[in-house]
């Protein structure tokens, strides 16, 4: 049973399979410009060599590459390396249609074509502004998070958006969730923080003292939010009920 936390004055929530997702799989609509281009690859192998290329570009340019390069610069090595991973020949890479592809992949993912809100998303927001309740966001994300929000029509609804290539600094790290309280003047007790995430959402935000809640959309969502009601939630619908 959730129990109503009567106390909240400010929700934030992180952005990747919390407000949003990817329209189609990644590896699809990263195998696309190839195929288009006679390039015959399986989706299988592009999962495994995006997964490769991200593993890469987040350890050794964490942070989007924050002062060392703009984001745009690292997502081109991200598509580039993917490409590479699955055996695209680096000859091929400097064609000029797959180098106009490898743009238009990166715009996709600036806009809502690259992806869609959950359901429930704006009848959430719509109740925290109907309560009083200033709402955030804070995330590992570059610039093209908050045009999303703008391209799905919620931007407006936010007091702030605090973007991890903004300040340099990465969730975990409990000063993310500092500055976003500073940022209205709440204290930690009388805020809330939802994410996908017990590592990168969950635990710090519990650290620095806010509230928090993971939800969880898998085949177990409804099970785990039963047995575990001060921790996970099935849907963002459910904060409805404890704040």
């Amino acid at each position: 049973m959730n129990r109503r936390l009567g106390h909240i004055r400010l929700v934030t929530f992180d952005l990747y399979e919390t407000l949003y997702t990817p329209c189609e799989p990644i590896e699809k609509t990263y195998a696309a410009p190839l195929l288009r281009h006679g390039i015959h690859v399986d989706t299988q192998s592009v999962h495994a060599g995006f997964s490769q290329a991200m593993k890469h570009m987040r350890t050794h340019y964490p942070n989007y590459g924050f002062g060392l390069m703009n984001s745009r610069q690292w997502w081109r090595q991200v598509i580039d390396m993917t490409w590479k991973n699955i055996g695209v020949p680096s000859s091929y890479l400097g064609n000029d249609r797959l180098l106009t592809a490898r743009e238009s992949l990166i715009d996709r993912f600036n806009t809502s074509e690259g992806y869609k809100m959950f359901d429930e998303v704006p009848k959430v927001l719509k109740y925290m502004r109907m309560r009083g309740i200033k709402t955030g966001v804070i995330s590992n994300m570059d610039e093209a998070g908050e045009k999303v929000l703008c391209h799905l029509g919620i931007r407006s609804y936010f007091d702030f958006v605090l973007k991890s290539t903004t300040v340099g600094i990465q969730k975990p790290d409990p000063r993310i969730f500092e500055l976003a309280l500073s940022a209205v003047g709440v204290p930690a007790y009388d805020a809330l923080h939802v994410g996908d995430s017990k590592e990168m959402d969950f635990d710090p935000a519990i650290n620095v003292g806010m509230s928090a809640r993971i939800v969880s959309r898998g085949r177990d969502a409804a099970d785990l939010a039963a047995r575990y009601p001060g921790q996970y939630i099935a849907s963002l619908l459910d904060l409805t009920k404890i704040v």
